[in-house]
């Protein structure tokens, strides 16, 4: 027997024999013996009982006890149940007088007869042992005179001879009497295990409520019993059954201990330590995934330096896969542990270690942490060592995921503050881990697949602001021309030209007559070709104007035709930059791009004008020179007929030349609207500013309309960021934990800090007028302005940009329109412009939605649980999770309704290892392991570990005193609650 049990697969066995315990008596014996065997496996000493029931058939009951137990107290159960029928106590002479007084028919239903039974005690006994049954309730007394409830009762309920079988309407009492005394019950129907032990499913919903109500809402553990008659059986054979084998595969599992106390335990919560199948879940999860589970973690010396303590020396610990919780009194070591488990995984939350740093077990000079090691081994037999003193080098992958309470703290605020993109990262890399293969399509992280999708997002925002940026400029441009003072100097430099003009007007010369005595042929001859020549030289000023023109005329053509080719060039260049970067789509789709678009430039004509114009531009100015010589020639020729005049004649053509001059000064006063100095020009300046404010509301309403088309850009790339999510979304309706309960809820939103934009907006303007006075005050005048409007509605977040404007225009000097006076230093307004509506500040972002209230809305607290729950049941990472004291800043009833469901779920598939003081996530958590932590400092400065089960007695002991400040406190607040 020894033999067959050491060697079956189960790490536990009760030993069931009808009506006695002689096969336990038997199996003390045998290993009290000299030279026996030792027992490896965990047994415990049971009796299998038929009870007297209202039912057609026959009720059978089992009763297992502790190893513990002593005989005596076997045989004083067994003496206080009572054989029907007889009355008598069990025991072998009653079975034999039970068989003596049952009728002849009654023996041969059985297979006995009156004479052989009466002849003899063997055969009676065989057939009492057949027939008898055992009043139910001594079976129910007996059980609960065994003291130190070290026996529990243990009834089939759909099996063969169970409970089930007695109609429970009719014999409501009876039933319900042996269910309540019953804490195990037996079944391999999965589905009426999961309504025993209080887990609801779809195919329970109908009956579990009734059940439940008929337990007193005391869940059942359910276990599906070999029922072996042998000690090794014959496979393929289920009537045949040895040690360790089980129908139709459906093996008992149960996480606790091998001892009678991990039974207890896992009565207690039957729902989470036992399962019934081929292979519990996380047991086959741990099998086929051994690189993400730590199997130990151990700590030595090293070196031959003096090293003052032990400290963590000889540190050697197995970790449950499971939930395990680091308990102890403040300073004895638990985070040291936490941090050491980091540092061996490769943690990048070094910043935030509590133990492992400078000015702690680091030191100044790395003293002590340079004399340990720790090691870190997987499941899979995989190790990792590192000295303690030594960082993991960035490029390592990181193995374990830190979560120390300041990490929460960190990203949250951060976050909201919009100093860091620390908390938008792992969002964004939560998302990209659901996203299928066909979104990814190739791409390696978030940010690649970001830039495979967004592109068409990133060319409209970058030609809407580039078009915006335009008006902006002309809109600075006109608010600096419509300023009073520019009005007003320009009017009065028109006056001044008028004046200029009236002084001219007074100077104009008269002609002076031709003298009327009679010229000579040759004076008259001189007369004549003088008037020629004036009228030559007008023309040669008049031709010299038409080249000057023509001239003008071609440099125009010259810069429009630069222009365009320039946007001709830049068309080009986008169009080829599309045909690449379509390529791979083009090749998706099996089309050749010019068979969907194409685009032909025709440089020729621009080319002609561009090439040409130099030439024609020498060319005229060789013909002004040539005109201008000809002039200079005509001229001196004036001056030579003009000596040979006599005075009079002399007077007359000089009154004549100047009243030339004066006309031509007089036009150069008056000018034309392209001559800006002269009075026309200026006229036509002040009509233009007089234009300026309509053109500036219409550029205004213009720019309006652009911000709202950014918007929209904008809120198209949101809501493509919104099908991202789309399985994640899936996944937390999928979880009713987190759709019901937390409500849960990713949110792609277009947002901003009031402190980020206030930030970019104080780079641009100075903080030293109005409500801009100040650094605070600014800040505090954005902060509440942010807090009027919700960005992430565009009507709101328009009204914004208008009222943050506007405020600015308030703060500036009440003479300029615009942002002029307000500008830093080489800050120009139409800067300060696109910011404000480009919306440039706004951008598609990742935020999580809790109980219905933004991030920004939760208590510190209700942000490391909201992380945590990130974390734990969304993040689909499947590393060890170390968590340091995620109660902080949690009530009781907040941990208890919040972080214990969490915990309980997340440990299904992950490996979490936390720090914590609270006794609702150790003990209601039912973590799997807990670890002791004490730090001798008396004791050389030793730190050591006692690790265990809950129901462990040690650890037991040291929940209760470290988590629960001792029994006599916990027992005194208990006895005051009502």
């Amino acid at each position: 027997m020894i033999k067959a049990l050491n060697e079956a697969e189960p790490a536990v066995f009760a030993l069931m024999d009808y009506w006695t315990f002689d096969g336990w008596f038997a199996l003390q014996r045998r290993l009290s013996e000299p030279h026996a065997p030792k027992l490896e496996k965990t047994v415990f000493p049971g009796i299998e009982l038929r009870l007297m029931s209202p039912m057609k058939g026959r009720l059978n009951a089992h009763v297992v006890f502790s190893d513990k137990i002593d005989n005596q107290t076997l045989n004083d159960f067994k003496a206080a149940l009572t054989v029907e029928l007889v009355n008598r106590p069990l025991s072998d002479t009653a079975l034999r007088s039970l068989a003596g007084v049952v009728t002849a028919e009654k023996l041969k239903v059985h297979g006995f007869s009156k004479s052989d039974v009466d002849s003899d005690d063997g055969t009676a006994l065989k057939a009492g042992s057949t027939i008898a049954e055992i009043n139910c309730d001594s079976y129910k007394e007996a059980i609960a005179a065994v003291p130190e409830g070290m026996a529990i009762g243990f009834m089939p309920y759909d099996t063969h001879d169970g409970l089930a079988e007695v109609d429970w309407v009719e014999h409501y009492a009876f039933f319900i009497g042996l269910a309540i005394n019953s804490p195990i019950f037996e079944s391999r129907n999965l589905t009426m295990r999961d309504a025993l032990v209080g887990v609801r499913t779809p195919q329970n919903e109908r009956f579990i409520d009734s059940i439940q109500r008929s337990l007193k809402d005391l869940p059942r553990l359910v276990v599906a019993g070999s029922d072996a008659h042998r000690l090794v059986g014959t496979p393929g054979d289920p009537d045949r059954r040895g040690y360790g084998d089980f129908p139709s595969g459906k093996i008992t599992w149960i996480k606790a201990d091998p001892t009678f106390l991990g039974l207890q335990q896992t009565i207690r919560e039957p729902a989470k330590r036992s399962f019934i199948g081929a292979k519990p879940p996380k047991v086959d999860e741990v099998e086929k995934n051994k690189t993400f589970f730590i199997d130990r973690v151990e700590v030595s010396k090293v070196g031959g330096g003096a090293v003052s303590g032990d400290w963590l020396a000889d540190t050697n610990l197995p970790l449950s896969p499971d939930l395990v919780a680091i308990i102890g009194n403040k300073g004895s070591g638990k985070s040291a542990l936490a941090d050491i488990l980091a540092l061996l995984g490769n943690s990048k939350q070094k910043a935030h270690f509590s133990f492992l740093k400078k000015d702690r077990f680091r030191g100044k000079s790395g003293d002590p942490a340079k004399n340990f090691e720790g090691r870190l081994t997987w499941v899979s037999g995989a190790s990792e060592s590192r000295n303690l003193n030594d960082d993991p080098p960035d490029s390592k992958v990181e193995l374990v995921r830190y979560i120390p309470q300041g990490h929460f703290e960190e990203l949250c605020n951060a976050h909201i503050s919009g100093k860091s993109d620390s908390f938008e990262n792992e969002l964004r890399a939560v998302i990209f881990s659901h996203a299928s293969e066909s979104v990814r399509l190739g791409a390696l992280d978030f940010n690649q697949l970001i830039e495979q999708q967004e592109g068409e997002y990133r060319d409209r925002l970058g030609d809407c602001r580039n078009d915006l940026r335009k008006l902006n400029e002309e809109i600075a441009s006109i608010e600096d021309q419509v300023r009073p003072e520019v009005k007003k100097e320009v009017i009065e430099l028109l006056v001044q030209k008028n004046k200029e003009i009236d002084e001219h007007e007074k100077l104009k010369p008269e002609v002076i007559p031709l003298p009327s005595t009679q010229l000579t042929p040759e004076q008259h001859a001189t007369s004549q070709e003088l008037g020629s020549i004036a009228a030559v030289l007008k023309e040669k000023t008049e031709a010299i104007e038409r080249v000057v023109s023509e001239e003008v005329v071609l440099a125009s053509k010259l810069k429009a035709a630069q222009s365009v080719r320039s946007r001709m060039l830049l068309l080009d260049k986008n169009y080829k930059q599309f045909i690449a970067e379509s390529q791979t789509d083009f090749d998706s789709l099996g089309i050749d791009h010019a068979d969907l678009v194409r685009i032909e430039f025709n440089f020729g004509k621009l080319s002609d004008v561009i090439t040409s114009s130099p030439g024609k531009q020498l060319e005229y100015s060789k013909r002004v020179a040539d005109i201008e010589a000809e002039k200079q020639k005509i001229q001196t020729r004036q001056s030579e007929l003009e000596a040979k005049l006599a005075e009079p004649q002399l007077l007359h053509q000089q009154s004549l030349q100047a009243l030339q001059q004066w006309n031509e000064k007089f036009d150069e006063l008056v000018g034309t609207s392209v001559e800006p100095e002269s009075r026309t020009g200026l006229q036509t300046r002040v009509a233009q500013i007089e234009l300026l404010p309509q053109r500036l509301n219409e550029c205004k309403i213009r720019r309006e309309e652009m911000a709202e088309q950014i918007y929209d850009v904008l809120d198209s790339q949101r809501k493509a960021r919104e099908t991202l999510f789309a399985p994640v979304q899936e996944l937390i309706k999928s979880n009713s934990l987190i759709r019901e309960e937390y409500k849960l809820q990713f949110q792609a939103t277009l947002g901003a800090s009031a402190d980020s934009i206030a930030a970019s907006l104080f780079n641009l303007i100075k903080q030293n007028a109005g409500e801009f006075r100040g650094e605070d005050e600014s800040f505090n005048v954005v902060r509440r302005l942010a807090e009027q409007f919700d960005l992430n509605e565009k009507s709101q977040a328009l009204d914004f940009v208008r009222e943050l404007n506007s405020k600015i225009e308030a703060a500036s000097n009440s003479k300029s329109l615009g942002a002029s006076t307000m500008l830093r230093k080489e800050i120009v307004a139409n800067q300060v412009y696109d910011f404000l509506f480009g919306l440039s500040f706004l951008e598609p972002k990742y935020s999580l939605l809790f109980q219905d209230a933004q991030i920004e809305q939760l208590s510190p607290g209700q942000r490391g649980a909201l992380l945590l729950i990130f974390y734990l049941l969304v993040d689909k990472g499947r590393t060890p999770i170390v968590l340091d004291q995620p109660e902080e800043n949690l009530d009781n009833e907040t941990v208890v309704s919040l972080l214990v469901p969490v915990l309980t779920e997340a440990k299904k598939r992950r490996q979490i290892i936390m720090v914590t003081h609270n006794p609702n996530l150790a003990v209601v958590c039912d973590a799997e392991q807990v670890i002791w932590s004490v730090f001798e400092r008396k004791n050389k400065s030793k730190i050591s570990y006692q690790a265990g089960a809950i129901e462990n007695p040690l650890i037991n002991q040291q929940v209760v005193n470290v988590l629960e400040g001792t029994m006599p406190a916990f027992s005194n607040r208990r006895i005051k609650y009502h």
